[in-house]
Parts: structure tokens; sequence; C-alpha cells
């Protein structure tokens, strides 16, 4: 062996041994399960969710074996079970979200030395609400107010956003009495508001409570949700939005269903004026900040069907599945309400065929959520 090749062997082993032996490394060292937290937040900084996932996962490791407190156990843990959600993980950060369940309360209780545990935990529950998908859209849903429920209470900000997503997904799965339990709630929240921000959140929560009792068959209470949502809605900035189309069109057709035609005519009219205004405004724009369009779009279809005009109707319907599927993928539960609403139109307009292939992937589609 020549001299530098041997003098390269040694230097290797020697720096080897300086990093496998560094007090900062060692293993139960309260610096070593740093070193590994701030790792993982570097990768996580540059998205890589996978090495995130590595350097934290050696930290849980070395800080169970520390000196460490139970906050900054909790708040490795808390960082690992959201890169875990970044990555669909949902099963394999399940164990950490149930463990953080348990150590909450105990740690709420000694205060604001646990600031940073707490910080983690807020950015679990919104990445629960966030990065959930498909099959796992409802359960983590529930982890998120599980987590605000036990941590923060009624006064976290996101917690109407929460269940009101909650809401229109059990709706969307016909589960219309559990939608409204939650829509309820959402509601006695958003009436505490008195900004503008909550005043533009209470008329969308009254639309949600109004789609949840029309859905029950209460159309009295449908009628006077949507009557409060519309009134407030034409005080409001945001009195333009699909939103305020979309509360529109429902109250058209609960009116409609009431025998009051003058009225229904009218909104008729607005919510099809505004929805022709804010696609056109979408079209130039293109695919980007669609958020809820797609679910939106199914309250035209379904004024479009009320009033018997299933040629409108029917390309409604495609445009709204096909921005369901761009937002919240392939297996959404809103998919399924949309897929029988095409399907019926598909039926009125004697397209048979495509109106029974439209109702067995609703069929297959609600399948997987029971």
């Amino acid at each position: 062996m020549r001299w530098y090749q041997t003098f390269a062997k040694v230097s290797t082993i020697f720096v080897a041994g300086i990093f496998l032996c560094s007090p900062g490394l060692a293993a139960g060292d309260r610096e070593g399960w740093r070193h590994f937290k701030d790792e993982g937040s570097k990768f996580e900084v540059f998205g890589d969710f996978a090495g995130a996932e590595r350097a934290y996962a050696k930290s849980l490791k070395l800080v169970d074996a520390s000196k460490a407190s139970t906050a900054e156990r909790g708040e490795v843990m808390a960082r690992l079970a959201n890169v875990m959600l970044w990555q669909q993980k949902f099963k394999q950060a399940e164990p950490y979200f149930n463990e953080l369940l348990k150590l909450i309360p105990q740690l709420k209780s000694e205060g604001k030395k646990n600031e940073d545990f707490f910080t983690c935990v807020d950015s679990l529950s919104n990445a629960y609400y966030e990065r959930s998908q498909g099959i796992n859209r409802i359960p983590g849903i529930q982890h998120s107010i599980r987590i605000i429920d036990t941590a923060f209470g009624d006064i976290h900000p996101e917690l109407p956003r929460e269940l009101v997503a909650l809401a229109y997904t059990y709706s969307a799965l016909g589960m219309n009495q559990e939608a409204l339990t939650f829509a309820n709630r959402a509601l006695s929240i958003a009436k505490r508001e008195t900004s503008e921000k909550g005043q533009i959140h209470l008329w969308k929560t009254l639309a949600l409570v109004g789609n949840c009792r029309k859905s029950v068959g209460d159309w009295e209470g449908a009628r006077q949700a949507f009557e409060q949502a519309v009134s407030l809605m034409n005080k409001s900035l945001k009195r333009f939005s699909l939103t305020a189309a979309a509360a529109k069109a429902q109250l058209a057709i609960v009116y409609l269903h009431m025998h009051k035609k003058e009225e229904s005519k009218k909104l008729f009219k607005e919510a099809e004026a505004l929805f022709a205004s804010k696609l056109y405004e979408m079209d130039k724009k293109g695919l980007r900040d669609i958020g809820t369009v797609g679910p939106e779009l199914l309250a035209l279809a379904q004024m479009y069907v009320a009033f018997n005009q299933y040629s409108k109707a029917e390309p409604i319907c495609r445009r709204s599945l096909m921005l369901t599927k761009v937002t919240f993928g392939d297996k959404d539960p809103f998919l399924i309400n949309e897929l029988r609403v095409h399907g019926f139109v598909l039926s009125r307009l004697g397209r048979m065929k495509e109106s029974q292939g439209q109702e067995a992937q609703a069929q297959a589609l609600a399948s997987l959520y029971k």
C-alpha cells in the first residue's frame, strides 16, 4: 500500500471516529437528538420529507434514551408525524397521534414553557387537515379537530373551518344528520365573530347549515338559513364569489320547492349571472386557485336540474367533476354527489349507458367509506 493510500485510510478512520464519538451525537446525550431534530427541520425546508422523516426518527430514538423533557420528546414526535402525513403515510403516523393526545393535557397544565411543543402540535393539526386525501379525508379532519379540541378548544381560529369541512364531507356521503351536528357547532362558533372576515365565515356557515337542513328534509329550516346567508352575503366584500352564487342557487331551489315561483325565478337569474361571470374570470386565469370550485359548481347543476334544464346542467356536471378531481383527487367524497347528479342528468337526456356508468362509479366510491 502506498504511503498516501495509508494516510487517506487512517485519516478516514480518524474523522469517522471523531464523528461517532462526538459528544453532540452520542446516544442518550441531549445534543445528539437536537442535532437530528435540526437536521430534520432543514430537510423539511427543502421539501425532502423522506429525509426529514429519517432524521426525526433518529432524533426520537436518541431523545427516548436522554434526559430530554416530555415536551421536547413530544415536539419531535409531532414533527415526525407531520412529515409522514406529507408523504401520505397516514397509518404510520397513527401511533404518534395517539400518544400525543395523551401528552397534550399533561403539558397543557404546565403553561407557556411548552410553546414549541404546542406550535408543532398546531402544525400537525393543520397537516391532518391539508394533507389527508381520499379515504383518509374524514379521519384526517377528525384527527385535526381532536387535536384542536384537546390542545386549544373553541378559541382556535381554524376550528370552524374544519368543522365545516367535516360537515360537507359527511353530507357528500349522505350522512346528513351527522353533517348537521357539525354544521350547527360551526355556526355557534361563527356567530361570536364580529369582524368583516368573521361575518364572511358566518354566512358561509349558514349556507352549509341550509344545505344540511335541506338534505334532512327540513325545508323551512333550510329557507331560514339560506335567507340569513344571502342577506349577510349581500353586505359582504365576497358577495360576488362562487360561494355566494352557490348559496343563491340553493335558495332558488328551496323557494321552488316551497312554490315561491317569483322569488325562485329572481334568484335563479342572479345565481346564473354570477356563476357565468366567475367562470369567465376563471377561464382567463386557468387552473389556479380553484379551491372548492368543483363542489360549488354542483349547486348550479342542481339548480338547473330543479328547473328541468338538463342540457345546461350536463356540461356543468362534467366541469364540476373535473375540478374536484384536480383539487381533491379521484377518491374524494365530494365526487359521489357530483357523479350521481351527473348520472341523473344523463338519464334525463336519454344517455342511459353513460348514466349507469356514473352511478356505478358513485357506488364504488361510496363503498370505500363504509
